[in-house]
């Protein structure tokens, strides 16, 4: 999933004329505010997923990759790869081997509630994990993932939240970077 900001032509004719005389810092200032505003789209991509998800904020920093803006390349790039995550990030209950337990395991990846999982359970093999047999037999038994963190982000409320942010942000930047410009004159 990638978050993406470009600039125009007129954007670019924008910022030079609010300049005036120095039209020739339009690109560093433009470039400044992009790389400033991509910083901020990155905290907020990990923070609007936590919102939605009992996911750490540390399994979300881990998938974003930045790609900075540069006077020739006008575009920031926030870019999240990942693959399925263990259940047992999220969380779970219990969280503790029971071999007697009778009740099905309960799993909450999305906020707001804990959703049972047939025939799940929990087994304690370097740390805590969460399987499902297979078949009938006790072997073979596979382990249970939710989505990835790309698939999190592609979340449209999510998206629509990180995007808002992220203009509001360019904007505020754009503005203090031509300010800044125009104080050293």
């Amino acid at each position: 999933m990638n978050v993406t900001v470009d600039l125009n032509q007129q954007m670019l004719t924008q910022v030079q004329s609010r300049l005036g005389a120095l039209s020739n810092k339009a690109p560093n200032a433009l470039t400044n505010a992009l790389n400033r505003t991509l910083t901020n789209v990155a905290s907020n991509v990990s923070k609007e997923i936590r919102k939605e998800y009992n996911i750490k904020a540390s399994d979300v920093k881990q998938t974003i990759t930045k790609t900075k803006a540069s006077r020739s390349r006008m575009t920031a790039i926030v870019t999240s790869k990942g693959t399925p995550i263990p259940l047992d990030r999220f969380k779970i209950s219990p969280k503790t081997v029971q071999p007697k337990r009778k009740k099905p395991i309960k799993v909450g990846v999305k906020k707001g509630g804990l959703k049972e999982v047939l025939g799940a359970f929990v087994s304690d093999l370097n740390g805590i994990k969460v399987f499902q047999r297979e078949g009938k037999k006790r072997l073979p038994v596979k382990r249970l993932y939710g989505p990835s963190i790309p698939q999190m982000l592609g979340n449209q409320e999510v998206v629509n939240k990180i995007n808002q942010e992220g203009a509001m942000m360019f904007n505020t930047r754009i503005n203090h970077e031509i300010t800044r410009i125009l104080d050293r004159g």
